[in-house]
């Protein structure tokens, strides 16, 4: 009997658990009913109450924002432990509208690692397991002290501050995460709907506290001139940036309004802090002290924080480069002792990166180029995005530009009967497709503004279809396009040659497959024969000669992950042998922003750039180690300046960098946040030095399209006299003449012997 029990207590179990798996999980896996975050998300149905540990909001899925600021109030997540990083182990909990005063991360961002309990359906959120609608939250048991604890009062709001007592003086308000009610201001500028400037009418005479606060309410439906009273949380909020902005960039301090009460309207605005005139900015430094020390005076990262969201009005400014994403970069005046151009751009040196540029955000249909200069008094508030301060400009009042005269470059030099010329042009992702203005602008430079060089390097040669993902990176119609529309023009009939990277593994636009190449003219340059190389293929330089023509320089070496190969390509002038090599080092992407949070900033691209920097240089040094005359050139976009860390690593002995033969006012090729700057470079051998002569062509750089732009970089030229070294004459004594050994390798003076057809000894 007691077997028949057991056989049917067993078959009332299977039942049981068959009729248990079609039905949804209730959640009931305790006594209260409770689970913890990890039975939610397997066991992810049903309508059940999760305990668990607030520890991130939801940005995505799989993506979470562990740290403040946070966005918006519509979600957190949740985890069995208050320091989980494991997206397979969190919870996105929705939050309605009821509970988002209360839990909402935007406002309450002091909720992360708190432990609540929240009552609602499980099911995807995010497309991952998750809880959405939920009809109850509270803190459990034991929490204690939370912001909005059942049973906790909420503390009083802080009255009678005047926006200066809450800006205080320094890059965090002493308000932070608190509440304050009754705070007064003139609206100043209206940011949407939903944003909006306010300014204290009176200030309190220290220079060191702004006067002014961003407020973000929805639907506020102010006007400019209103003057209005404001209740609501104080914070540190990131605006608009790029990538990773809460780690890079500044925050403003603002106010989320609970309430915006109207006191009047058509008030009068404050009158703007006129630059350089009632206050005087700095114009050496950005920050030397690591925010140990707010010095407005000194510090510029500090002088614009303490005039943040207040109106400023700058007298008559400098354009000091071309507009971009609708920001005008200015300067207010010219400083003693600051390298400026021809043009009116401002040079980034080693010793300033210019502090006073000043941004005024206008519009993207703004036309304007370094040179041009406002007529009158521009006005605005300052605010701060994308890892700069800007001002928001009066678009009312903004004065008429006056335009400099746009006067056109041009190089003097030019191939001659013994001068060889080289350039180096970034034509900015080009390809078969590029539009035919682009392309014949492009052509159009070539032959005019550098007087059709004998060789060209080019950088960001893209595959034919462009950035279209088809699977091949052949760019012989992109090259060919360039020559045919070079020859339309009446230029050389050039040729090319190159050597495809790898699908999308060299960087860039995906599908575009960048890569830097060389046309050249065969009626003056010769390829020398030798086999070409594979992308995958590294080159020598064996016997007098590249093993490879052309030649990418150890191809397989980790540090050109996702960055551009050095193409060695070897070329015969007038009898001497010229080894030129091509590069497109990785970008400065990832850098810290020059205003931005950390400081000094950390130069994290830097490092590639270094060891990218010392292989090429020991590559040379190989060369030369063989043979002390051979000529070497080196050029490309490297993306660092002339006196960086990478451009050093790369002469080192070897090369001499014939950018800094230049005069200092004419040295830069692109142009960054107004900062004029050399990334593109050509350096040669240093016995070559002394025959060279170097010229930026700035063409590109500080105008827009409608000026006549082609491309984003200048290209930089050099010219080589190699007429200075003709081929000795020879005595007639087998002794004296026998100045190579069977190897090649030069035993004599004589750097062209084996060009000049002289004997090998023995």
């Amino acid at each position: 009997m007691g077997k028949i029990r057991q056989k049917l207590f067993s078959l009332l179990t299977a039942v049981i658990l068959v009729i248990s798996i079609g039905m949804p999980f209730t959640g009931q896996t305790s006594a209260e009913g409770i689970l913890t975050v990890q039975q939610a998300i397997e066991n992810n149905s049903g309508t059940v109450t999760v305990e668990g540990y607030i520890v991130a909001h939801t940005t995505g899925t799989n993506s979470y924002d562990f740290e403040a600021p946070f966005k918006d109030d519509y979600n957190f997540a949740l985890a069995d432990s208050p320091d989980e990083k494991d997206a397979s182990k969190i919870l996105p909990v929705q939050i309605k509208t009821t509970f988002r005063a209360e839990f909402g991360l935007m406002s309450n961002p002091d909720l992360i690692g708190k432990k609540v309990q929240v009552t609602g359906s499980l099911e995807a959120y995010f497309t991952v397991p998750g809880l959405k609608s939920p009809t109850a939250m509270q803190f459990a048991d034991g929490s204690g002290g939370n912001p909005g604890d059942p049973g906790e009062p909420e503390p009083p709001a802080v009255t009678n501050l005047k926006i200066h007592d809450i800006q205080g003086e320094g890059h965090i308000s002493p308000y932070k995460d608190q509440n304050v009610a009754g705070v007064t201001g003139v609206v100043t500028k209206i940011e949407g709907n939903s944003a909006f400037f306010m300014q204290e009418p009176q200030g309190d005479g220290n220079p060191n506290t702004s006067e002014a606060i961003y407020v973000y309410k929805k639907s506020h439906g102010l006007a400019v001139g209103d003057l209005v009273k404001v209740d609501g949380l104080v914070k540190e909020w990131v605006l608009d940036g790029y990538g990773d902005k809460l780690q890079t960039d500044l925050a403003m301090t603002e106010i989320n309004a609970t309430a915006v009460t109207k006191l009047a309207s058509g008030t009068e605005l404050p009158e703007p802090v006129i630059i350089d005139q009632d206050r005087m900015q700095p114009t050496r430094v950005i920050d030397n002290d690591q925010f140990g020390v707010f010095d407005p005076e000194e510090d510029g990262i500090d002088f614009y924080e303490s005039l943040e969201g207040m109106r400023i009005g700058v007298e008559s400014p400098q354009v000091i480069g071309p507009q971009k994403y609708g920001e005008v970069p200015v300067i207010a005046n010219q400083v003693e002792g600051k390298v400026y151009s021809p043009q009116g751009g401002i040079l980034l040196t080693k010793e300033s990166s210019n502090p006073e540029r000043l941004f005024l955000l206008i519009n993207r249909d703004f036309i304007a180029k370094a040179g041009d200069r406002f007529d009158g008094l521009v006005t605005g508030v300052v605010s701060y995005s994308f890892s700069n301060f800007k001002i928001l400009v009066d678009q009312e009042t903004l004065p008429e530009l006056n335009e400099a005269e746009f006067v056109e470059d041009y190089s003097e030099l030019e191939a001659g009967k013994d001068q060889l010329t080289i350039a180096s042009y970034n034509i900015e992702n080009f390809s078969a497709e590029t539009d035919a203005a682009k392309t014949k602008r492009i052509a159009g430079s070539i032959i005019q503004n550098l007087n059709s060089p004998d060789i060209i390097g080019l950088v960001e040669v893209q595959d034919n279809d462009g950035q279209t993902a088809s699977g091949s990176a052949d760019a012989s119609q992109s090259y060919q396009t360039l020559i045919d529309e070079i020859a339309a023009q009446g230029g050389p009939v050039y040729k090319w040659t190159d050597i495809a990277p790898e699908y999308n593994q060299d960087g860039g636009a995906p599908g575009g497959n960048i890569r830097v190449g060389y046309l050249f003219n065969p009626e003056r340059v010769q390829l020398k024969d030798a086999p070409k190389g594979t992308s995958t293929e590294a080159v020598a330089y064996e016997n007098g000669d590249l093993t490879l023509n052309p030649g990418r320089i150890d191809p397989q070496n980790s540090i050109f992950e996702d960055t551009r190969k050095p193409l060695a390509a070897e070329f015969e002038f007038k009898g001497d042998d010229v080894v030129v090599i091509a590069n497109h080092f990785n970008s400065k992407g990832g850098d810290d922003p020059i205003f931005g949070k950390t400081q000094p900033p950390v130069l994290d691209s830097e490092v590639k750039r270094i060891e990218i920097a010392r292989l090429l240089n020991e590559f040379v040094a190989g060369i030369h180690a063989q043979d002390p005359e051979a000529n070497v050139v080196v050029l490309g976009d490297l993306n660092d300046f002339e006196f960086s860390n990478p451009i050093d690593a790369l002469e080192n002995g070897q090369l001499t960098n014939m950018i800094e033969t230049l005069p200092s006012g004419e040295r830069f090729t692109y142009n960054y946040q107004g900062n004029s700057q050399v990334l593109d470079h050509i350096l040669v051998s240093n016995h070559l030095a002394g025959s060279s002569v170097a010229d930026i062509v700035n063409i590109n750089s500080l105008y827009m399209e409608e000026h006549g732009r082609a491309s984003d970089h200048d290209p930089v030229l050099v010219q080589i006299d190699f007429g200075q070294n003709q081929c000795p004459e020879q005595s007639g004594n087998p002794a004296k003449d026998k100045v190579m050994d069977n190897n090649g390798k030069h035993l004599g003076h004589d750097k062209k012997a084996k060009a000049c057809g002289y004997r090998s000894a023995g």
